[in-house]
C-alpha cells in the first residue's frame, strides 16, 4: 500500500545486491533514474503500480541484473537497448504497459521519425495557431450559448425521476439504471438473492429487454471516499472483463456509479452459487460434478492463456462459482471490489478467500497464475469430497515436506459419502483423474503445479493418467494419486 513516488535516495544503496522489490503498491510518478546506480543488483521488481513515463535508458548500466519486471504500470516510450534489455526473450517484463515499444518479443516496434525540416514543422504549427486564433472568438460565443442550454437541460434532468438517466452498458445491451431501479422497486429486500462481505446482490427482470440481471451493490457509504488510483484500477478491470467472452465466465455488462453507490451488473445465473447447491442439496451427481470441474478449468485456462494480457482471477472459490441451466459452471466475482478498497479488514491478505489462498501469498503478497491454479485445486477437491479439503491438504503438506508416506487413505473414503461411489468405468476414471490433478495443483511449491492450460487439456483428453485406473477403484489410495504433474 506504499504511495507517492519512488524515493531518489534508494539509488544510494549501491551495495544492495540481491533484490529490490517494490511491486504491488500504489506508487506513482516516474521511475527514478537514480536506481541505475545499483550496479550490483540482481533482481528488480516494480510491477503492479501506477508508474508513468519511460524506463530510464541509464538502466542499461545495471550490469548485474538477471531478472526485472516493469509489468502492469502506465509506462510509455522505448525500452533501453543495453544490458539485459538486449537479451529479453519475452514481453513478460512489460505486460500491462500499452505505451511501451522496442525490440522485444510481444512489444510493438518504436516508430522512427524522419529528420524533417524544423522550419516546415514551425510553419505548420504557425498555421494551426493562426487558425485557432481566428476561430477562437466564434468558438467562445458558441460555447457560451451551449453552456446555457446544457445548464438548462441539467436542471431539468435533476428534476426527473432517476430512471430518466441513460446508462449504456455495452453494444449488446442498452438499458437505463432507472429500469434497474424500477425492476427492483428501488432495491427492495424482496429482490435480494445474496449478501457478502463486499455487497448485496439483487435480481432484476427487465421484461422489455427480455433480460434477467444480477445487480451487485457494493458496500460503501460514499463513492467520493474511494481513492483515485483505486477507482482507475477498478474501471480498467471492468473494461477488461466486459471484453471477456466464454461460456463458463460470468457475463459482465458494466457498472454504474449512482446515489453514492457502485453497482455491478451481470447476467443472472439461475441456480445460484456452487457452495449453496453442493452443501444444501444432493442434486449434484458424479457426472455433474465432473462437468463442473471441467468447465471451471476451461474458464481459468482461457483467462490465463487466451486473454491478452492474461487475467488472474485472484479469488477462485466455491462461493464465486455460479451454476446456470443444466448445472453449467460460471466463474464470477473477479475480486474487483478489492481494487476499490484494498485495506478492508474482512480479507486476510492482499487477495483471496480464506481456505483457498496459495501458501506463497503469506510470504510474497504477490498474486500469480499459479495462485489461481492452487485455488482451483482446492475447489476441485471440495467438489469431489463434498467438504473443504483443509485437513487432507494439511496432512499431505506435512508428509510431503518430510518425504513420508501417509497411512493408506482410500480414495473412496475421501469422496462425498452422501453419494454412492461412481458406478461406471468412465465416471470412475474421470473422478480419479480430477482428484489426481487437483492434488498436483495444491502442491506447496508453485513451480511444481501444472498450468491451467495443461489441466484443461488433460481433462478434455484424459490421456496422461489413464493408467491410474488400472487397479480396482476400491483399492486406489490418495498416496498413489499424489504425484507431481509436470508440464
Amino acid at each position: 500500500m506504499l504511495t507517492s513516488e519512488i524515493p531518489t535516495e534508494l539509488g544510494n544503496l549501491v551495495s544492495l545486491q540481491y533484490v529490490l522489490d517494490l511491486s504491488s503498491n500504489l506508487l506513482i510518478g516516474k521511475i527514478s533514474s537514480s536506481l541505475s546506480r545499483l550496479t550490483k543488483l540482481e533482481i528488480l521488481n516494480i510491477s503492479h503500480n501506477h508508474l508513468s513515463g519511460n524506463i530510464p535508458h541509464t538502466f542499461s548500466n545495471l550490469i548485474s541484473i538477471s531478472y526485472m519486471d516493469f509489468s502492469f504500470n502506465n509506462l510509455t516510450g522505448s525500452i533501453p537497448t543495453g544490458g539485459i534489455f538486449q537479451n529479453a526473450r519475452t514481453n513478460a517484463y512489460y505486460y500491462g504497459n500499452v505505451g511501451l515499444c522496442g525490440n522485444s518479443t510481444g512489444l510493438k516496434p518504436c516508430k522512427t521519425h524522419t529528420s524533417g525540416s524544423k522550419s516546415a514543422l514551425i510553419l505548420i504549427i504557425s498555421l494551426v495557431c493562426g487558425l485557432v486564433f481566428v476561430t477562437t472568438i466564434v468558438i467562445v460565443l458558441i460555447l457560451c450559448h451551449k453552456f446555457k442550454v446544457l445548464d438548462k437541460q441539467r436542471k431539468t434532468s435533476n428534476q426527473n425521476d432517476t430512471r430518466q438517466s441513460l446508462m449504456i452498458w455495452e453494444k449488446e445491451a442498452k438499458f437505463t439504471f432507472g429500469e434497474i431501479v424500477e425492476a427492483t422497486e428501488n432495491f427492495d429486500d424482496k429482490y435480494c438473492i445474496g449478501k457478502g462481505g463486499f455487497g448485496t446482490v439483487y435480481k432484476a427482470i427487465l421484461r422489455s429487454h427480455e433480460l434477467v440481471l444480477a445487480v451487485k451493490r457494493l458496500h460503501m457509504s460514499d463513492t467520493s471516499d474511494i481513492p483515485e488510483v483505486s477507482r482507475i484500477s477498478f474501471e480498467n478491470e471492468i473494461q477488461t472483463l466486459t471484453e471477456v467472452r466464454h461460456r463458463n465466465i460470468i457475463k459482465l455488462y458494466g457498472f454504474c456509479s449512482r446515489n453514492n453507490g457502485l453497482y455491478l451488473v451481470y447476467k443472472y445465473a439461475n441456480k445460484g452459487s456452487l457452495a449453496k447447491v453442493l452443501y444444501d442439496s444432493t442434486d449434484l451427481d458424479w457426472d455433474s460434478r465432473v462437468k463442473i470441474v471441467q468447465g471451471l478449468a476451461h474458464a481459468i485456462s482461457y483467462l490465463h492463456h487466451e486473454c491478452s494480457p492474461p487475467i488472474i482471477h485472484r479469488d477462485v472459490s466455491l462461493n464465486n462459482v455460479l451454476l446456470g441451466s443444466d448445472f453449467v459452471p460460471i466463474l464470477s466475482d473477479f475480486g474487483i471490489a478489492r481494487l476499490l478498497i484494498p485495506n478492508l479488514s474482512i480479507w486476510t491478505t492482499v487477495a483471496g478467500s480464506y481456505g483457498y489462498m496459495a501458501p506463497e501469498l503469506a510470504l510474497t503478497m504477490r498474486v500469480t497464475e499459479k495462485c489461481d491454479v492452487y485455488s482451483f485445486g482446492v475447489v476441485a477437491l471440495e467438489i469431489m469430497m463434498g467438504k473443504h479439503p483443509g485437513e487432507l491438504l494439511e496432512s499431505l503438506s506435512s508428509a510431503r515436506s518430510k518425504t513420508l508416506l501417509l497411512e493408506n487413505i482410500l480414495l473412496k473414503d475421501v469422496l462425498d459419502q452422501r453419494l454412492l461411489p461412481p458406478s461406471t468405468g468412465r465416471l470412475s476414471m474421470d473422478v480419479v483423474l480430477i482428484v489426481s490433478l487437483a492434488l498436483s495443483c495444491t502442491r506447496t511449491r508453485p513451480e511444481l503445479r501444472p498450468t491451467m492450460h495443461l489441466i484443461s487439456q488433460e481433462l478434455s483428453t484424459k490421456s496422461a493418467r489413464a493408467s491410474i485406473i488400472s487397479e480396482p477403484f476400491e483399492t486406489i489410495t490418495i498416496e498413489k494419486l499424489d504425484a507431481p504433474f509436470y508440464d
